[in-house]
């Protein structure tokens, strides 16, 4: 059975107060997942790390991405770089996991041997082979850029900066969390999640599920406060925030009781909880229609934790994170119901209140635009 996929028209996401969800296919339809690899994730700019992990001459890491897999790494003269993680000769990949790189880089396969500026060093018997050119055979590079404290990779040659595609959102981001380069990892976790990108962005613009789906969130970041404002290609989640024995606990005398959330294009998103003094991120790295990649990743500025981090750490280990993660594996189960209509009804107020989600709408259309033919 051939399916119907209807077109998108962005202009239907121009009235946010009468506007609905993408058809149910555009979460689930191999087709679609095609075009947004090719016109999204191969073209824009995706966060991959904190900086922190790349801070030192031959740190490394490695990331996978819409079947990709990318190696990031700091050369022996400091300049950050970025190379698909596979050997020109027959094509084995050759560093896993991340960190500390030897000066040069050995294929486990046939041992060809790289410098860490992709530079082919050696090749056994190559200086016996006819024809042999090594001028060809060094590592294919993306380009790379570190920003806001975090390193973004993009696969098109002729892509512009980071700033260009999130203008304004180093300055706001350090405004609200001026030690983001201070920063360390603490915790991540690793999940192969069963929903579509799509839908686990839809979650994190929208608060009307936070009531519900939240209770230990909902409990510090005041509902009644939220607001979402969008800018362009990112928006910003804000609401005060109290001490909470559920979720968020800092001194009530705090300076900053804030709770800042940011949402760039396409899929990842940034925290600065109350205090200022810590992040989260949360890394989107689409493996198919039907199945992201996550990283969740906690960011403290000290390396050996207290015990009350040790805690929050286990509350988005065991209550926040996993709450998020069953809402969108059960929408990702249920729009393919024969129950669902194909599309929900976006739930905007003219108010933007907290549980507006005006958000989704911004986000729809900017789907919407990647999905237009090439002119």
């Amino acid at each position: 059975m051939t399916l119907n996929i209807p077109a998108l028209h962005p202009e239907h996401y121009d009235d946010p107060e009468n506007s609905w969800t993408l058809p149910s296919a555009y979460y689930s339809h191999d087709s679609v997942f095609e075009i947004e690899k090719e016109r999204i994730f191969a073209r824009q700019w995706i966060c991959v790390a904190h900086g922190s992990e790349l801070a030192e001459p031959n740190d490394y890491i490695t990331r996978e991405l819409i079947g990709e897999n990318i190696i990031v790494v700091r050369g022996r003269d400091s300049v950050l770089r970025a190379f698909y993680n596979v050997c020109p000769h027959r094509g084995h990949e050759l560093l896993k996991g991340s960190g500390k790189a030897r000066n040069i880089i050995t294929c486990p396969y046939h041992a060809w041997a790289f410098k860490l500026d992709g530079e082919l060093a050696h090749a056994r018997n190559g200086d016996k082979v006819p024809h042999f050119d090594p001028s060809l055979a060094s590592l294919i590079p993306l380009k790379v850029e570190q920003h806001a404290g975090f390193v973004f990779i993009n696969m098109d040659p002729e892509a512009t900066s980071v700033a260009t595609q999130l203008p304004g959102l180093e300055a706001h981001m350090r405004a609200a969390c001026p030690v983001i380069d201070q920063l360390h990892l603490a915790a991540r976790f690793v999940t192969h999640t069963p929903a579509n990108w799509k839908i686990i962005v839809d979650n994190y613009l929208e608060c009307y599920h936070c009531g519900p789906a939240h209770p230990g969130f909902s409990d510090s970041v005041r509902v009644d406060t939220y607001t979402q404002t969008m800018f362009g290609n990112w928006g910003l989640s804000h609401g005060l925030a109290r001490p909470s024995e559920q979720s968020f606990q800092f001194d009530a005398s705090v300076e900053n009781p804030n709770f800042s959330g940011y949402w760039t294009w396409p899929a990842t998103m940034f925290n600065v909880p109350p205090g200022a003094d810590f992040m989260t991120a949360i890394y989107e790295f689409p493996v198919s229609a039907e199945m992201t990649l996550q990283h969740y990743e906690i960011y403290f500025l000290n390396q050996d934790l207290t015990e009350a981090q040790q805690a929050l750490i286990a509350w988005y280990r065991d209550v926040f994170r996993p709450e998020d993660l069953r809402l969108v594996e059960s929408v990702q189960r249920g729009i393919k119901s024969r129950g669902y209509r194909g599309r929900g009804r976006i739930m905007v107020d003219r108010a933007r209140s907290g549980i507006s989600e005006h958000g989704i709408a911004h986000f729809h259309r900017l789907v919407a635009e990647h999905h237009q033919p090439p002119r």
